[in-house]
């Protein structure tokens, strides 16, 4: 395996793990992207590796998304926006369509574009009380710009996604293995952990083109409409990411305060 910036990846009995590693909170950039497109290339066609495990060194946080920081400076002109949320849609997509069984354990939060990742997840383990999963980008004004509208609706439902997109409900994992988005849940980090690799470990043992025709079917099939629905998402995006109210929830984030919404 080549060696990433951000990312370590191990090797053994026929599973890879993969895990996170950018301090401060594991923020998802186009560096990153890239880094994660190639390991899942050199992934796949490695024959030793038959399934993969997500995890994070940061044990507060599994994947943050976009640093909101980096926000407040977003250049939010059209092209600007659309080559964002492209790279976005892309990897993700990459992620999803990956020919191998994945497996990710949410140890900490799993925010925005972090609970967007763990949606292209064939299975998602999570500790229970202190980790939170959601989309709550609409407290900046904006909308969940990595498939999240589209795969968390597919993943949960119509309604259970409208309520946790509107009101950017962030769940524990409890409640988020209630309604269908978590699959099995840790009491601790190390439970969590070990609930993955042993799910890991067992789909690796599983029939390789049989797990690959599974996936192929259930993304053509079930997913099969999921491209035009992110173009959806797409342009809804691109002109969220332009508005006034965008630049004042980032704003009134950063300044730990209440935003004033004009609605344009």
């Amino acid at each position: 395996m080549s060696e990433f910036a951000h990312l370590l990846i191990d090797v053994a009995d026929a599973v890879a793990t993969v895990t996170f590693d950018k301090p401060p909170a594991n923020t998802l950039d186009y560096g990153l992207y890239g880094e994660l497109s190639r390991a899942l290339d050199e992934l796949e066609s490695n024959r030793a590796v038959r399934s993969v495990l997500f995890v994070s060194a940061n044990e507060k946080i599994f994947i943050s998304g976009a640093d909101i920081n980096d926000m407040a400076d977003y250049d939010r002109r059209r092209g600007a926006s659309a080559r964002k949320v492209d790279t976005v849609h892309t990897t993700f997509m990459r992620v999803q369509r990956f020919a191998k069984p994945t497996v990710a354990a949410i140890t900490g939060h799993a925010l925005g574009g972090g609970c967007e990742f763990a949606l292209c997840m064939d299975f998602r383990t999570m500790t229970e009380g202190r980790a939170l999963i959601g989309q709550p980008e609409v407290n900046l004004g904006i909308l969940p710009g990595g498939g999240g509208s589209q795969r968390l609706a597919r993943l949960i439902g119509r309604a259970a996604a409208t309520e946790m997109l509107m009101l950017g409900s962030m769940l524990t994992a409890r409640q988020a293995q209630s309604i269908g988005l978590i699959h099995r849940v840790g009491e601790s980090d190390e439970e969590t952990l070990q609930k993955a690799q042993d799910l890991a470990a067992e789909l690796a043992t599983k029939a390789p083109v049989a797990i690959k025709m599974i996936k192929r079917a259930l993304n053509d099939g079930v997913d099969g409409d999921l491209t035009a629905g992110l173009a959806v998402e797409r342009e809804a995006v691109i002109e969220a990411l332009g508005t006034a109210d965008a630049e004042e929830g980032v704003a009134a984030f950063l300044e730990k305060r209440d935003p004033d919404w004009k609605g344009e």
